[in-house]
């Protein structure tokens, strides 16, 4: 996962400085801040199941999160799942990474968000599986996990722009499937991928229950 820069920059020398300094209402200001999408929903407690879907209720710093998709299927939402490799010291590619991506209009503004897990490999363990999340290592060994969670959007209306990316302090991730049919190189870019997540970052919670269809993998070399 990775800021674009870019895109951002370009997008403030377009609009100006001045634009993008402008101070929102505080009715504006809690449409920015909270993203939902379909019925509220209570924050889930596990694993919802192998049927797609995607359920994501509580805080990340500044922003509040309701996003209830029981399933995928006919939702007005794009919600895809990303598989990463990389090659160990011997030239074995390892399932280093994964990626659940959610791009969807909430409260009127278009919004991406993306969750990033990493492990040293994934691959080896027998599901289902209970990860301690961590900030301290980038590929951690064992049950233990790292997740950077991203979100960003450009409310144009409005002249302004989220951009926020973090490790989380602490949480598990029960990872419950991970299903795909790998190509001649070990690669799977299909299958469905799920689990559950509870993540804590600046004292705030957030719990997320997920299966979604994986529709790319890449070597990270």
């Amino acid at each position: 996962m990775r800021l674009k820069v870019a895109t951002l920059a370009l997008l403030l020398a377009a609009a100006g400085t001045p634009a993008f300094a402008q101070t929102l209402s505080a009715e504006d200001q809690a449409i920015n801040l909270n993203a939902t999408l379909g019925d509220t929903a209570t924050a889930p407690t596990a694993w919802l199941g192998a049927k797609p879907h995607f359920v994501m209720v509580g805080a990340f710093g500044d922003y509040s999160f309701n996003v209830n998709l029981p399933s995928l299927e006919g939702a007005a939402a794009e919600v895809v799942g990303k598989r990463e490799y990389g090659h160990d010291d011997a030239g074995a590619l390892r399932l280093i990474d994964f990626e659940v991506a959610v791009n969807a209009v909430m409260n009127d503004i278009e919004r991406t968000i993306e969750l990033e897990f990493a492990n040293a490999d994934f691959n080896t363990h027998t599901l289902p599986l209970s990860f301690a999340l961590s900030p301290d290592e980038e590929f951690p060994e064992g049950a233990k996990a790292s997740l950077e969670v991203q979100f960003e959007w450009e409310w144009v209306a409005k002249s302004a722009i989220v951009n926020e990316e973090g490790l989380v302090d602490s949480g598990t991730l029960d990872l419950a499937l991970n299903e795909g049919t790998a190509d001649a190189e070990g690669i799977a870019p299909n299958g469905l991928i799920g689990g559950f997540a509870t993540l804590t970052r600046d004292g705030k919670t957030l719990a997320l229950s997920f299966t979604v269809p994986v529709t790319e993998a890449e070597i990270d070399d």
